[in-house]
């Protein structure tokens, strides 16, 4: 009983403390890594990713916190021949941690993002006809500069790393990429 009662009193002093930002950020990613399986598979060249996420966060200003985000993601997987391209629509969730850096505000985040509908162009990048579906996650982590513009609204850019775990298994088509993505985010507090 002890412990139900100290781990309400626990919870109840951080509700006390904590606060909902809500943020939205657009990215360009560039990637580094890249394993592609498909039957008759072409020479990939560059894989780019861009696109925007919007999450909701409850937490410390300065602290811990819990954000759930909903991404729209463009990925372009180039070949010798032609690009194959694909448009990812994630929910997820993203711990971050926010902290004082000099005059500015840091954060960290991570987190994973399941892919709810992921439909392409033409396969013919990969040697195969029509289009189809890809599924699976995408895992990712950044550090974000933010300036504070007004005790609720703050802008700035960040940097980090994107892991695109997708496949398409109804055409035995896998994709593996790790890109670094550079970010513009906007940020507001409640």
């Amino acid at each position: 009983m002890r412990h139900m009662i100290l781990l309400f009193l626990l919870l109840f002093s951080s509700l006390i403390f904590s606060e909902i930002f809500f943020s939205f950020d657009s990215s360009l990613g560039f990637s580094w890594y890249s394993e592609v399986y498909a039957e008759g598979k072409k020479e990939i060249k560059v894989i780019t990713d861009y696109g925007m996420q919007a999450k909701f966060e409850y937490g410390l200003v300065r602290g811990l916190r819990m954000g759930a985000i909903f991404s729209f993601l463009n990925m372009s997987i180039g070949t010798q021949t032609t690009s194959v391209n694909t448009n990812l629509i994630c929910v997820g969730l993203s711990p971050s941690f926010a902290f004082d850096f000099l005059e500015i505000t840091s954060q960290v985040n991570a987190g994973v993002s399941f892919v709810l509908a992921g439909p392409t162009g033409s396969l013919a990048g990969f040697g195969l006809s029509g289009s189809s579906n890809f599924q699976g996650w995408i895992y990712h982590g950044q550090i974000d500069f933010l300036w504070e513009l007004t005790d609720q609204f703050s802008i700035g850019f960040g940097f980090g790393a994107r892991f695109h775990d997708l496949s398409i298994p109804t055409r035995n088509v896998s994709v593996r990429s790790l890109s670094t993505p550079i970010f513009l985010k906007l940020n507001y507090r409640f």
